[in-house]
């Protein structure tokens, strides 16, 4: 039947009856289900500190003045380096905290790339980028990539990482495009305060040479004091169908955004889902949230987990004690979250959980329960009682 379809044959999408759904869903299981098997950890967050210079309100790590007590040393961080590149990782962030703490990124970055050729960014708040000399030794060591988090436009970026702030992420910005940094990205956080903010913020970060990548707030640490800063589903919608409609425009390099529930609106990505060409890898087809699947957090002492979170639920394995390739694929964890037939309430019953999911860690935030429903997802199944079993 796979073989057989085309767009000719087949008028109906978005999916329009039950035959639809259950076909596309048989698909789209089937192609999920091979890449979980298949599928490598290629790559990674790593939170190299949880040091911060900054009390940003909307943190989702929570993270403080202070590092761990036993964060990895320079050695211990190659070590854990070899480990995870051996067993299939590609591209790494290095992340906090703030990573620009560490006095040995430069020489973490340097490492990752030349000796381990990963492809290599940062999370950042900018703060210490904004000295020129800084970054051009971040360049010299091979960085690729560079996110800087500003959320909205002067006045809700300072109110949310403090005064000043906002120059010094600009400034952060000008530097990296100055010294070649190939990649720079102008990463923000989307709440009630800065939605009305968004094409001025798509024209401040095109304007500085920069892609633009949005996500909504996560109301873990910190963040969990401002739920009422989160978008309703109908802004989400709105605000994602913008995003949609702006990646015409400019191109989905540009602008970037965590756009899982837009495969219900976006036909050439459904047939991509369904194309019996597509094989099946990370590069061909859309599974929403990587996280298990290709993707994975390692925390400042250098344990890892999955879900998108550094949180107890999620960790499998400690990088000091184990090999990441010999848990990988034997972590009841992470098999639990790759099960998207054990998903619950509306994303179990959803046609399109193997192309989207949901977002666990929305879900997790919201309810303390990685499978549960996504609470921002706009898309409702048409047919509630559409079965959620294999």
């Amino acid at each position: 039947m796979v073989g057989a379809l085309s767009r000719s044959a087949w008028p109906n999408i978005p999916p329009r009856t039950k035959e639809d759904k259950e076909e596309i869903l048989d698909i789209t299981r089937r192609k999920f289900q091979k890449m979980v098997k298949e599928a490598e950890p290629y790559m990674c967050w790593y939170d190299v500190t949880e040091k911060c210079d900054l009390g940003c309100k909307l943190c989702f790590a929570a993270s403080t003045n202070e590092p761990l007590e036993d964060e990895l040393t320079t050695t211990e961080a190659h070590w854990l380096l070899d480990n995870i590149a051996q067993a299939g990782t590609r591209a790494i962030a290095f992340a906090g905290g703030e990573p620009t703490l560490r006095e040995d990124l430069p020489d973490l970055i340097r490492y990752a790339v030349r000796e381990k050729q990963m492809f290599v960014a940062i999370n950042t708040n900018g703060q210490l980028l904004a000295d020129r000399k800084y970054v051009a030794a971040l360049a010299q060591a091979g960085m690729q990539r560079v996110k800087v988090s500003v959320d909205g436009l002067q006045q809700s970026h300072d109110w949310n990482r403090g005064s000043g702030t906002f120059e010094k992420c600009i400034q952060a910005l000008e530097n990296c495009v100055e010294e070649g940094i190939p990649s720079r990205v102008f990463i923000s956080t989307i709440t009630q305060m800065n939605l009305g903010e968004v094409p001025r913020m798509i024209e401040l970060a095109l304007g500085l040479g920069a892609d633009i990548f949005m996500i909504p707030v996560i109301p873990l640490g910190r963040a969990k004091a401002f739920k009422h800063l989160m978008l309703t589903k109908e802004q989400t919608r709105e605000w994602q169908r913008y995003l949609f409609n702006q990646q015409k425009i400019y191109g989905v390099s540009k602008i970037q955004f965590e756009d899982r529930y837009q495969i219900s609106e976006d036909e050439d990505a459904l047939w991509v889902a369904i194309d019996p060409q597509s094989i099946g890898t990370f590069m061909d087809t859309p599974v929403g949230c990587t996280a298990s699947i290709w993707q994975y957090m390692i925390s400042a002492n250098g344990k890892v987990f999955v879900g998108d979170v550094i949180t107890p639920e999620t960790e499998i394995c400690d990088l000091r004690e184990q090999r990441l390739s010999d848990v990988w694929h034997n972590s009841e964890v992470a098999d639990s979250l790759r099960d998207r037939d054990k998903l619950k309430g509306k994303c179990g019953r959803c046609e399109y959980r193997f192309v989207c999911g949901g977002c666990r860690r929305q879900a997790f935030a919201a309810t303390g329960d990685f499978m549960e429903t996504d609470p921002q997802c706009w898309y409702e199944p048409s047919n509630p009682s559409f079965p959620n079993t294999s």
